[in-house]
C-alpha cells in the first residue's frame, strides 16, 4: 500500500513533525451538511447513506485528483461510521493510504452537564465578538449565510445575551473536561491511523472564558495518542490571539477562510488579521463559502491572497470532485 505522501502529486506543508498535503477532503455533505437548507441536509443524507455511494465518490478523489487527505468526524454516529468506513474501503481498493484529521469534540462540563453547543455557549461567544467587533459584527452575524441556515433562516432563533445569559466568570470556573466522555469518542476512531488530531471548537469558548489550564491539559492528553494536534476555531479574530498570546501547544489551527467572509467571526476583517499575523500554519475550511463561492476564485482566494497552508473543502459527487479539484490543481499550479 502507497503512503498518503508517495500516492499523491498534491503538494505538501509541514504541519508540526509531518508533512500534509495541501488539499484535504471534508467530511460534508457525507455527514448530511449542505450549509444551505434541510431539504438539501435530508438529500445528502439520502444519497449517502450507503457505503459503496461515499465510497464511488472517494475513490475518484484519490485516482483522479490525487487526494489522500480527509476529514473524519465522530459527531453524528450513523453517517459518520458510513463515512468512515468508506475510507477505509477506499484504502484497500486504492491500494492507497488516507491521511485521517479527525475532529474531536471537547466534552466542557458545568456541573456535570456537557455544555459544548449549548446556548449559554452561543451567548458567550456573542458577547465576545460583539465586545470586539462591534456594530460591524452585528451586521455581519445578521446577514452571515451559514448563520442563517444553522438557525433554520428564523432570525428569532439566533441566541444573544439579551435572551439567554452568557457564562460567567464563576461559571467558567467550574468548568472540567468529561475523560471519560473523551474515551468513548476516541474510541469512534478506534483501529484508524489518525495523522492529525483536531480539537473541536470548544476551544473558542474555553479561551474565552479564560480556561486556558483546561486547553493545555486537554491538549497535552492528546499529545499522549497522537503526534500531530491542531484545533478547530470558529471565531478567529477572537480566539487566535488568546491562544498565540497564551503560546498554547498546537500545531496549527483550522478555521474558516473565503472571499464573502461567511462564517468569519467577529467580521472577516478581524479574522484575516489574526490569521496574519498567527504564529501557526492555518488551514482554510469553507473556502466555498457553503457552496455559495466556486471556482478557481475561491482557491486562488485562500492561497494567493491570504496565504493559508491548506485547505479542507466538501465535495458530494464525483463530478463535483472533478470540477472542484481541478480548480484547485490549477491555482496550485499541478498539471
Amino acid at each position: 500500500m502507497k503512503t498518503y505522501l508517495e500516492a499523491s502529486d498534491i503538494p505538501t506543508t509541514p504541519l508540526g513533525g509531518i508533512e500534509i498535503p495541501r488539499l484535504i477532503m471534508g467530511i460534508h455533505p457525507y455527514d448530511g451538511c449542505s450549509y444551505q437548507n434541510p431539504e438539501r441536509d435530508a438529500q445528502n443524507g439520502r444519497a449517502f447513506n450507503r457505503v459503496d455511494a461515499v465510497t464511488r465518490v472517494l475513490r475518484c478523489a484519490v485516482e483522479e485528483a490525487g487526494l489522500t487527505a480527509v476529514q473524519v468526524d465522530h459527531m453524528l454516529p450513523e453517517l459518520d461510521r458510513l463515512h468512515l468506513q468508506a475510507v477505509c474501503e477506499t484504502q484497500q481498493q486504492t491500494q492507497t493510504q488516507i491521511g485521517m484529521v479527525a475532529y474531536i469534540l471537547i466534552p466542557v462540563t458545568l456541573d456535570g452537564e456537557i455544555v459544548s453547543y449549548s446556548s449559554r455557549a452561543h451567548s458567550t461567544f456573542y458577547a465576545h465578538d460583539e465586545r470586539l467587533g462591534g456594530e460591524a459584527f452585528r451586521r455581519k452575524i445578521a446577514a452571515d449565510e451559514i448563520v442563517r441556515y444553522n438557525a433554520n433562516s428564523d432570525p428569532a432563533a439566533l441566541v444573544t445575551p439579551a435572551t439567554v445569559a452568557p457564562y460567567t466568570a464563576a461559571d467558567a470556573a467550574r468548568f472540567e473536561i468529561d475523560y471519560g466522555i473523551l474515551e468513548q469518542y476516541l474510541g469512534f476512531f478506534a483501529g484508524c491511523d489518525i495523522l492529525v488530531a483536531d480539537p473541536g471548537a470548544e476551544i473558542d469558548l474555553l479561551a474565552m472564558t479564560g480556561r486556558f489550564d483546561l486547553i493545555r491539559e486537554y491538549i497535552a492528553f492528546l499529545r499522549t495518542r497522537f503526534d500531530t494536534v491542531i484545533t478547530s476555531v470558529h471565531h478567529a479574530g477572537v480566539t487566535i490571539p488568546l491562544l498565540e498570546a497564551e503560546n498554547i501547544p498546537v500545531d496549527g489551527y483550522l478555521t474558516t477562510v473565503n472571499r464573502p467572509g461567511t462564517f468569519m467571526f467577529p467580521t472577516p476583517e478581524l479574522a484575516l488579521d489574526a490569521i496574519a499575523n498567527a504564529s501557526k500554519p492555518v488551514i482554510a475550511i469553507k473556502p466555498m463559502a457553503g457552496g455559495r463561492y466556486l471556482g478557481e476564485q475561491a482557491f486562488d482566494y485562500v492561497f494567493n491572497e491570504v496565504g493559508v497552508a491548506a485547505s479542507m473543502f466538501g465535495m458530494g459527487t464525483m463530478e463535483q470532485v472533478r470540477e472542484t479539484t481541478g480548480a484547485a490543481r490549477r491555482v496550485l499550479g499541478i498539471n
